[in-house]
């Protein structure tokens, strides 16, 4: 979890007087008012502030520190293709992705001994021109480290960060954790600041790891073996090297902060009291990195940041790659337009260079509210976001894949009465929009939303009408045509039993159409809702928006009830 700044979550105070706070679990916001993702005038500055550190990690390695490759790494743990738990998805977006093993799965920072909470995401398809990395395609997730406590101050205390590199494919699962340190003259040591791992973007070998005000720069050629895996501590020592329990590690190579009176290669002005975490509107407006992605599209590459609000105006900035993607340049100017975004608790961004998708909390009138399930807005700049799909609790960040033009994103919800829940997901935002006309006959009010279909996708006139999670498939696909309702797959069209339009109860099925009879006839009414001529709106009989309930017609309310929300457009 980012950064929160203002009520809704528990946040883990510093010691920073009134400074901001990092925060965790539960978001309870309302629902985000209707603006726009809005331009604004970005000038920010990423500045160096205690050198490069090549020399130290090669000062280490010259120690007899033992050195170690990406694919090294792939196969120390093996998890699960598919999701393999419930993530309230749009069926119709193809959502795919993969599970941790059960013991990462659990990892849970509220156990004695704490536990690893994932965090940001980020994938070779956005790293590298082709999208692959050593001729894989990988994901990387950010995790931290944490104990919580809820009558401690502060509540949650972060100790340690890790990455892990992943491969999906063949129906298999690898991967493996890599801990984050710090290199020091002819050693190693733990961050010199406790990370939250806010954020992680992949840029061809490049990591960049976010920590509220905090941009820590790390290398995928520098990577470590340890050749002791029982301790805790994270050193050099007696020819023995270890990382807490880690068998890998990666150096840190330089860091930044985006605080404003930071001063180069000089650490006592890096960040506020001493601490990354202290940004945001509570320190002087001092930017936080609480998220990152990548955006390929133009003709330079950006490291894209957004940072964490309770609210409201979250800043979205954009940063140039053209030095700090091979290089560690003392400072690095933000481009001059970033956005402020509408969308409340936003967790992570991605741009496929149109569109930003945004995730963050669902607006109150979702299914859930705003704890059972995250989800994911989309907006073009000056537009007004909409949700796209709801999305896994507390998802976080997101990674757009411009090869498969898929949005990928992680999320970290814990363990439940249901069991776990943390999954790795993508999705095909297009595969939701129109076909020369053809969208869904759709009802958003149950997770995933549903879709009218007809019975065993049968086309034969009389074929009943259901309630049916959203596939993507043509047997949902609907449009008004001269005032009827047709479908897709069939060409024919929604039609009460027995031509009883003005019954209440009246079983809608498929049939041939007839434009001169006004018994097929329906248009949306003022909120998009389907409604007949006689006033009768679609609903689901009992009320019931369950899988394989029929659909009927029933006297439309005022306001219009959930269960008649039937609404033909594209997600």
């Amino acid at each position: 979890m980012k950064l929160m700044f203002g009520r809704g979550k528990r946040l883990a105070q510093l010691s920073l007087g009134a400074a901001v706070a990092a925060s965790v679990l539960l978001p309870v916001q309302p629902a985000q008012a209707a603006s726009g993702l809005d331009p604004f005038t970005a000038n920010f500055k990423l500045t160096r502030v205690d050198g490069d550190k090549t020399g130290l990690i090669d000062s280490a390695e010259a120690a007899g520190v033992a050195k170690a490759s990406v694919t090294d790494v792939l196969g120390t743990r093996t998890g699960r293709p598919g999701l393999c738990h419930a993530t309230g998805l749009n069926g119709a977006l193809k959502p795919d992705g993969f599970c941790w093993d059960d013991e990462d799965d659990r990892s849970n920072y509220a156990d004695a001994a704490g536990g690893w909470m994932p965090q940001g995401f980020a994938g070779s398809h956005a790293a590298t021109a082709d999208g692959l990395y050593a001729g894989r395609s990988l994901t990387v997730t950010s995790w931290y480290h944490g104990t919580y406590v809820s009558n401690r101050t502060p509540t949650t205390v972060e100790d340690y960060a890790r990455v892990s590199i992943a491969e999906s494919a063949g129906g298999q699962v690898k991967y493996g954790h890599i801990a984050l340190v710090e290199p020091v003259s002819g050693n190693f040591e733990p961050l010199r600041w406790n990370s939250h791992s806010d954020g992680v973007a992949w840029y061809g070998n490049r990591l960049f790891v976010a920590n509220g005000a905090e941009l820590q720069v790390f290398d995928l050629t520098r990577m470590w073996r340890m050749n002791d895996t029982t301790s805790a501590l994270t050193r050099l020592a007696a020819g023995k090297t270890s990382a807490r329990f880690h068998l890998w590690a990666m150096p840190l190579v330089a860091r930044y902060s985006t605080i404003s009176t930071a001063a180069v290669d000089n650490p006592a002005t890096a960040f506020v009291n001493n601490s990354p975490r202290a940004c945001g509107p509570s320190v002087n407006s001092e930017l936080c990195l609480s998220s990152l992605s990548i955006d390929r599209s133009g003709t330079t590459p950006a490291l894209v940041s957004v940072e964490n609000r309770n609210g409201a105006g979250a800043r979205i900035v954009r940063w140039p790659l053209s030095a700090l993607g091979t290089g560690t340049p003392t400072t690095v100017a933000s481009e001059i337009t970033g956005y402020s975004s509408p969308v409340w608790g936003i967790q992570g961004t991605a741009t496929d260079g149109t569109n930003y998708y945004m995730s963050g909390t669902c607006p109150t009138y979702w299914p859930g509210g705003t704890e059972l399930y995250s989800c994911i807005h989309v907006a073009k700049p000056g537009e007004a976001p909409h949700v796209l799909t709801q999305a896994p609790q507390l998802t976080q960040g997101l990674s757009w894949d411009p090869h498969a033009k898929r949005l990928w994103g992680a999320n970290e919800a814990l363990v439940d009465s249901s069991g776990p829940r943390r999954v790795v997901f993508n999705i095909e935002p297009d595969a939701g929009k129109p076909v020369d006309g053809w969208s869904w006959l759709t009802n958003f009010h149950q997770a995933g939303s549903v879709c009218a279909t007809p019975q065993g996708d049968a086309t034969a006139n009389g074929t009943p009408i259901t309630v049916w999670p959203c596939t993507g498939a043509d047997s949902q696909r609907w449009k008004y045509e001269n005032g009827l309702i047709v479908h897709r797959a069939s060409g024919k069209c929604i039609t009460p039993e027995a031509n009883g339009a003005n019954t209440n109860g009246a079983l809608l099925t498929l049939w041939t159409c007839n434009p001169s009879s006004d018994v097929q006839r329906f248009s949306p009414s003022a909120d998009g809702s389907a409604v007949n001529a006689y006033g009768k709106a679609i609903t689901p009989k009992g009320n019931s928006l369950g899988n394989g309930v029929w659909l009927t017609l029933w006297t439309q309310g005022s306001p219009t009830p959930d269960v008649q929300d039937w609404v033909i457009k594209g997600f």
